[in-house]
Parts: structure tokens; C-alpha cells; sequence
């Protein structure tokens, strides 16, 4: 099940007083609305909140309990200063809002109130400083957005970034794997390891959802590798392995100085290395080479029903940027390609958590002790 919400539906007992509320009184606008039925609202680009009728929902889902105290649910609304969560409590109890609560300072750093709606459910308003606060905000409200003279947002100020030099495959030995570059021309013992690992019978499936591959021989996958090698647009390493094995391929692509991004991209990877703390670590020195060279942006794209490599780029700490429909044509076939990036703000907090997850300390007989996902949240 991917990790996302679609609807979020409240059954209401007056749907009329929530028509009033939410269409007349916070001017919201409904995608569908079937009266004596459903109000549909769009409050997201794949988020609606759906206001079902009360009876409606008992005769599909299951009868509605009634208790005393409040339902066990909170709606959110996040803004981007104290004042604005004030203005906000103050139209909702314009507009009919029951038990509309002063706002507070939090313990856990934000400011918020909450009010009530004609059912009876609670929405919050807040100002959330963490980085997770910033993501649900609309990008015209995010912290350092600013107006110009003319009234108009406009970004932050990047007065003191110099545009990074191109960034060269790294040699690096970390703790679990080896990055080298691969030459213009490899030694046989490379292409020999990658071939056994990348190409030949049973290598399909790795070479699905690339441009290139696969390759039934050891000739041919010779000859992509000389090729990927001399391709002046990217800069490709081998992955070596705990053994010192080469196993895999990776590479920087739309390399763009002027402007501090750079995506990785063209990665495969052996059955052996797959899913391995050698090809988190790989990822995460990849990444930081990138940083350290004064990048701003690193992007990760991948054919948007390539399953496994958007659960790797949600691992790895990339968010998830949106989907180009119909983007390339590719092995005679429609790719809508996902994006996801990471950008030098996220990467400080991003690279503790890789270094805190692939610390040998939490590997006990092979077993991580926490999940990557762990170390990201906190």
C-alpha cells in the first residue's frame, strides 16, 4: 500500500449546515456536490475532504456511534504565521463555528486553536516551525518567501551561493562499500564482475525500467559500459561491495551547475547488492559528494511504475516532487516519470540519519536495530 491519503470523509448529520460553513461561510468551493448526499472539496493536489450525509455513510460503512466527548479525529489547517491563525479562528466563528479556542503557544513549538464545525468536528489551525510544517504549507507561504514592489511573491535571496564545479565520480571506501569511477576503459575483472551481475540470462527484470539493457551477453554489455563510460553528459561509478565486488552502476545526470542540481540516475544494481546497507551507503556518499561540492538540489527520477525505486527514494529521505504524464517514450512504450529530490536545506538533517542508521551499532547479527525511516522521523 503506498504511503499516501486520498480522502479524508466526515460523516455529517446536516449537510446543509455543512454546505453553509465550508462553501458560504469559508468560501471554500466543492468539486461535486449532490444534495442530501455528498460535498466533495479538493484541499490538495490528490488530497478532497468528502462531507458525507450521515445516513448515507451508515447505509455503506456501518452505523454511526454516538458518545459523549468529541469525535477522535482532528482536520488541520497549517499557516505560516501566529497572526494568520488568528484570522483564521476569527472567520470561522464569523462563519458559525462552534467552540471556536483561543490560540496558544504549544510544547512542541508551534502555535494553534481549534474550532469546531456545524457536525461537530474539530479542525485545528497552526503554525508548525518543523520541516514537515513547511511541506503542507502552499509554496507563496513558505518560510523566506517574501513580496517585491510590485506586491509580488517572490523566493528567497541566494546571495551568498557560488555555482558548484561539476561534480567527477568520487573514489571513495566508506564502512560497507567501495565508489570508484568508471574509466573510459575498465579492466576486464570490472566488466567481468558487472557482467556476471548485471547482464546475461535472469538479468532482465534489472533493465525494465531503464532507456538501455538488457544485454544477453557479456560482449554486449561490454560495449554499453565503454559507452555509458565515455557519455559526456554524466559521470558514472561502480559499486564495489563488502568484498571489494564490483556490482552495480550509478550515475550523475543533467548536470547543471549554473543553477546547483544534479540528479542520480542510470542506477543498477545486483540481486546481491540490492536492498543492502553497501547500497544505502553507496546512495548516501553519492549524495553528499554532491553537497559538499555546493549543490543545491539532488534529484532522483524514475519511470512512475518503477515500484521498488520510488520505495528507495522515500527510504533515502527524497521527497516526492509530482508525476510528468506521458514524459518520454521509451523501449516503444508511455513513461509518466516521477520526481523526487533533495535540496542542500534537508540534506544536514537527512545525512545524520543515513549516518546514525548505517553506524555498525545498529546491526546486531545482520538485523538492523532501527529502520532508516526511524532515524528520519526524529
Amino acid at each position: 500500500m503506498q504511503q499516501r491519503v486520498s480522502f479524508v470523509t466526515l460523516a455529517v448529520d446536516d449537510l446543509d449546515a455543512a454546505r453553509r460553513f465550508y462553501l458560504s461561510g469559508l468560501g471554500w468551493t466543492a468539486a461535486l456536490d449532490v444534495p442530501g448526499e455528498v460535498i466533495m472539496i479538493r484541499v490538495g493536489e490528490h488530497l478532497v475532504l468528502s462531507l458525507w450525509d450521515e445516513r448515507a455513510f451508515a447505509a455503506e460503512v456501518r452505523p454511526v456511534r454516538r458518545g459523549t466527548g468529541v469525535a477522535p479525529i482532528t482536520l488541520s489547517h497549517n499557516v505560516s504565521t501566529n497572526d494568520e491563525v488568528d484570522a483564521v479562528l476569527d472567520l470561522a466563528r464569523a462563519a458559525g463555528a462552534g467552540e471556536v479556542g483561543v490560540a496558544e503557544q504549544r510544547e512542541w513549538g508551534g502555535y494553534s486553536g481549534y474550532f469546531a464545525d456545524p457536525a461537530g468536528f474539530r479542525w485545528e489551525v497552526a503554525v508548525n516551525p518543523g520541516p514537515i510544517g513547511q511541506v503542507v504549507l502552499p509554496a507563496d507561504r513558505r518560510e523566506g518567501v517574501r513580496l517585491n514592489d510590485h506586491d509580488q511573491p517572490i523566493g528567497p535571496a541566494v546571495d551568498d551561493w557560488v555555482a558548484p564545479p561539476r561534480p567527477t565520480a568520487p573514489e571513495v571506501n566508506g564502512g560497507w562499500c567501495r565508489l570508484a569511477p568508471l574509466s573510459a576503459d575498465p579492466s576486464d575483472d570490472v566488466v567481468d564482475q558487472l557482467a556476471a551481475r548485471l547482464a546475461g540470462p535472469g538479468s532482465e527484470p534489472l533493465w525494465t525500467y531503464l532507456r538501455e539493457g538488457p544485454f544477453p551477453t557479456r560482449e554486449e554489455f561490454a560495449t554499453y559500459v565503454r559507452q555509458r563510460a565515455a557519455d559526456p553528459g554524466s559521470e558514472t561509478v561502480v559499486i564495489m561491495d563488502a568484498a571489494d565486488v564490483a556490482c552495480g552502476l550509478a550515475s550523475y545526470l543533467r548536470i547543471d551547475p549554473a543553477n546547483g542540481c544534479v540528479e542520480i540516475g542510470s542506477i543498477v544494481l545486483g540481486p546481491g547488492l540490492q536492498r543492502t546497507t553497501a547500497a544505502t551507503e553507496a546512495m548516501s556518499l553519492l549524495a553528499g559528494h554532491a553537497f559538499d561540492l555546493g549543490h543545491r538540489r539532488y534529484e532522483w527520477k524514475c519511470d512512475a511504475l518503477n515500484a521498488p525505486s520510488r520505495r528507495a527514494a522515500e527510504r533515502l529521505g527524497f521527497t516526492y516532487e509530482g508525476t510528468f504524464r506521458q514524459h518520454v517514450v521509451t523501449k516503444g512504450r508511455r513513461r509518466d516519470t516521477a520526481w523526487y529530490a533533495m535540496t542542500v536545506d534537508e540534506w544536514p538533517r537527512i545525512a545524520a540519519a543515513h549516518r546514525r542508521w548505517l553506524d555498525p551499532a545498529n546491526f546486531e547479527g545482520g538485523t538492523q536495530r532501527r529502520t532508516l525511516a526511524e532515524f528520519l522521523a526524529s
